[in-house]
């Protein structure tokens, strides 16, 4: 709260808003990226408006959060040196809000990267800015684009695409950064690679009892 008015937040305090009216009108100002890094646990709390999950963008895994709370989507500055597209000047500077709620401007975009859910690519423009536990957050101007709607009680996402409606689930929890991997078949495999899905090779190897040294 700025005014100590419980009934309001923050970015919507009428005393904010008068007093920094005429600069928020000469430029852009976007709220973004912070419930759940604020609250920790936002992301569990039914009651939240956030689904997080770990996503393919530009072809890396990447760990997302879905926010309503935030006007325009976002990838970490980090996460963007690994995206392999030059970064647009915008027409107008953008003032950002973090989850430490400093103030930080943006004047650059990084236009059609690639997000890939549940194997349905999607384009989407990123603002890059400093992020803490997530590489990329996807917000109104993303959500409103597809018409998805996120199932908050249920920590669901209903993106509709073409003639089906993709639905995925949230992980429950951000620590491990864990995707929800399934068993497919070898048949479903070369499917995925006609696709030009991408396959990942992993050797598991166990050690027998009997072959641990025996002690004295």
């Amino acid at each position: 709260f700025e005014c100590g008015n419980p009934e309001h937040f923050k970015r919507n305090c009428p005393k904010l808003n008068n007093k920094n009216g005429g600069n928020r009108n000469a430029q852009g100002w976007v709220y973004a990226v912070g419930n759940t890094e604020r609250n920790g646990n936002a992301a569990g709390n039914p009651d939240s408006n956030v689904v997080m999950g770990t996503f393919l963008l530009n072809n890396r895994y990447a760990s997302i959060l879905f926010d309503t709370d935030a006007d325009k989507s976002f990838v970490s500055t980090a996460f963007s040196s690994l995206i392999d597209i030059i970064p647009t000047l915008l027409d107008k500077h953008y003032d950002v809000e973090l989850a430490d709620e400093k103030i930080v401007g943006i004047n650059t975009i990084i236009r059609g990267c690639t997000l890939n859910l549940l194997n349905h690519p999607f384009t989407i423009d990123l603002m890059p800015v400093e992020l803490g536990s997530f590489n990329a957050i996807i917000g109104m101007d993303w959500l409103r684009r597809h018409h998805a709607v996120i199932m908050c009680d249920e920590k669901l996402v209903r993106v509709p695409f073409r003639n089906e409606t993709l639905v995925f689930r949230g992980a429950e929890s951000y620590i491990g950064r864990e995707s929800r991997l399934a068993v497919i078949s070898c048949s479903k495999v070369q499917e995925y690679m006609v696709k030009g899905c991408h396959v990942f090779l992993a050797q598991i190897s166990t050690t027998k009892g009997d072959d641990k040294p025996e002690g004295k």
